[in-house]
């Protein structure tokens, strides 16, 4: 069973970026705020959460429940230029002694340099399934979903 974490960390990045999640339940009371309150801003009905970073600060949400299957979908809009220092990500994790865990990252880069996806999944405690994906495209540009999905024969 996995927990949902959501986290938008910042370490050295100057510019403002938003990550945005469409929920089919309600984030106020399957979700909380894991840190940074103040850069989050959950909708009104609470189906849409929007996090924020800036150079003070990213923020992060966990699901409330564990999960044995499923597809998380974001929206996500990277920092453009120059933000070396800056991951933007979410992933899956266990709460066994051997974790299991599913991770989808964005790096930040050097400005002219293309921007990198990075995913790995622990099954047992072992990470050897790290992938770097150059994207064809800029991500900075607009938002874009990205998804994970996960059943018992796969992990796409």
């Amino acid at each position: 069973m996995k927990t949902i974490v959501f986290i938008c960390l910042v370490l050295n990045a100057f510019q403002v970026t938003f990550s945005s999640l469409v929920s089919v339940g309600d984030f106020n009371k399957d979700f909380f705020v894991t840190w940074s309150p103040d850069h989050v801003n959950t909708s009104s009905d609470g189906h849409e959460r929007s996090l924020r970073l800036d150079q003070q600060s990213g923020a992060g949400f966990a699901s409330n429940d564990m999960f044995l299957f499923g597809q998380i979908d974001m929206q996500i809009k990277l920092v453009p230029g120059h933000s070396a220092g800056t991951v933007i990500g979410y992933y899956l994790t266990s709460d066994q002694p051997n974790r299991d865990e599913i991770d989808f990252e964005f790096m930040g880069n050097v400005s002219g340099k293309p921007y990198i996806l990075q995913t790995n999944v622990f099954a047992d405690g072992f990470d050897d399934r790290e992938e770097r994906i150059y994207l064809w495209f800029d991500p900075t540009k607009d938002f874009h979903t990205y998804s994970i999905l996960w059943n018992l024969h796969q992990i796409v």
